[in-house]
């Protein structure tokens, strides 16, 4: 009876130790570069993943618009000049995590017919872009700001701003809003309300697990890899400080970042001119093909209504 209680201790003693090395390393070298270090596309998936992969693919004229931004990263994008005589302005277009500008080449094709200019490029961590580490808006709000200032150096008839973010880039878009007055006008496609709830989600879904002391711990050495705070990124805060007008998007069926987070957006933003805009039906990934012309067309009306000359 000794024996088998000693076999016994043993076993518990040996779980316990594999528990902790597997939270030991999932904690810290496997969970914390999960949301930071994003897959990083490369020019053969971009090749495979787009038709086409350069302004000229659509017949738009463009250049290359190329930023260092403050910790000496460089960001690789193109301005793409509006197809009328007369711009209405520019447009900065922001795509969503593991994904590039290539993406947005069609949309700013759209923009383009309508008068806008464009300006679009990879984020930081993403494409050609440089930088190791994507912070979901900590420092990549800067990274716009230092776009519209380089732009502005270089090209004429730019006024006013406006800006256009996906999932990712949604964020980024609202953070930036919140310190940059340049921008006149938003539209955000499936903001998330504050990273460490989205955080978790993910974590949830992957594993199975509502745990969050896991996923919080990690949350921290992501920080402390990538220099960042994770709980200033709140975009449901950042839309107290915006009172331009914003248009919300977000697909009732989205499973990667609840239609609730959106909502919480909305309610918060001060701009007395916002709109919300949920499309039903669509997921995460859908919403313009699920939205169809009638989605384009609020689009069209809302950009036509607020930024012009």
């Amino acid at each position: 009876m000794k024996r088998r209680v000693g076999y016994l201790g043993v076993a518990v003693l040996c779980v316990g130790a594999l528990a902790g090395l597997a939270y030991y390393i999932a904690v810290y070298h496997v969970l914390p570069y999960s949301p930071i270090r994003p897959h990083r596309i490369s020019r053969d998936e971009v090749a495979k993943s787009f038709p086409k992969t350069q302004p000229r693919d659509y017949g738009l004229r463009s250049e290359p618009l190329d930023v260092d931004v403050e910790d000496s990263i460089k960001l690789k994008g193109w301005f793409v000049f509006a197809k009328t005589d007369t711009p209405m302005g520019t447009i900065i277009l922001l795509h969503g995590i593991a994904d590039s500008k290539e993406s947005l080449l069609g949309f700013a094709d759209t923009l383009a017919r309508l008068g806008y200019n464009c300006i679009l490029y990879d984020s930081r961590a993403h494409g050609e872009s440089g930088g190791t580490d994507c912070t979901f808006g900590y420092y990549e709000k800067t990274d716009v700001s230092a776009y519209i200032n380089a732009a502005t150096k270089r090209f004429t008839s730019l006024e006013p701003f406006g800006i256009y973010g996906n999932s990712l880039g949604a964020a980024v878009a609202i953070q930036t809003m919140a310190i940059d007055r340049r921008i006149m006008c938003g539209i955000v496609e499936s903001p998330f309300a504050t990273l460490r709830e989205v955080i978790y989600d993910y974590w949830k879904r992957l594993s199975g697990l509502p745990i969050r002391f896991i996923p919080n711990d990690a949350l921290r050495n992501s920080e402390r890899i990538a220099h960042f705070v994770a709980d200033s990124v709140k975009p449901e805060e950042s839309a107290k400080r915006i009172g331009c007008p914003v248009l919300v998007a977000h697909g009732d069926q989205d499973k990667h970042i609840s239609i609730d987070y959106g909502k919480r957006v909305y309610r918060n933003l001060r701009s007395p001119e916002k709109q919300w805009y949920p499309i039903h039906g669509a997921n995460h990934y859908d919403l313009s093909r699920v939205g169809g012309e009638a989605y384009f067309d609020a689009l069209r009306h809302f950009l036509q209504a607020h930024l012009r000359k």
